[in-house]
């Protein structure tokens, strides 16, 4: 097998712990990903070495490259976005929760209403996990103020216009 290619790896795996790197430390040059190694990558590297007390050589040895992954694995972790989590089912087609329906995904379309009630009058209420005819109601608000057919009901529709409209407020006070 051709050692190029191992070592053309390798460079673009220390552009691509830099270059996330950079987009949290302004002192780090973003680089571009491409393999190949350029006095920009290098100078990338020797700053990145110079904040981690190493000598700023510009060149990969083994404590380079440990401590450059442990920097990336630990920016991913701080820095991406939380996982998903899917409440509301996908199958079957046509689910909704409705009156009398208990359980998380009713809880947690209740916690949602309960923040969305920052953008709209809704009557204030502690989620319970029951799908009351007081959750109906607020629902059957939150739907025509967004041009969905008012069922009271909670289907997939209303959930990703909630569920937007939850996000949209959330990463306002971020």
């Amino acid at each position: 097998m051709d050692s190029n290619i191992f070592e053309r790896d390798a460079i673009t795996n220390v552009q691509r712990y830099l270059r996330q790197l950079s987009y949290h430390d302004e002192n780090i040059n973003p680089v571009p990903i491409d393999g190949i190694w350029d006095s920009e990558t290098a100078r990338a590297l020797a700053e990145f070495q110079r904040q981690n007390g190493l000598s700023p050589t510009g060149t990969v040895n083994r404590v380079t490259w440990e401590l450059l992954k442990q920097r990336y694995d630990q920016s991913i972790a701080l820095n991406s976005p939380p996982a998903k989590l899917d409440i509301f089912p996908r199958i079957p087609q046509n689910y909704s929760v409705g009156e009398g329906d208990v359980g998380f995904t009713v809880t947690a379309i209740q916690y949602i209403l309960g923040e969305l009630e920052q953008l709209y009058t809704f009557e204030k209420f502690t989620p319970s996990g029951v799908y009351d005819s007081a959750t109906s109601a607020i629902v059957k608000l939150f739907q025509e103020k967004n041009g969905i057919t008012p069922t009271g009901r909670t289907d997939r529709e209303t959930w990703d216009a909630m569920a937007v409209q939850h996000n949209l407020l959330a990463n306002r006070y971020q």
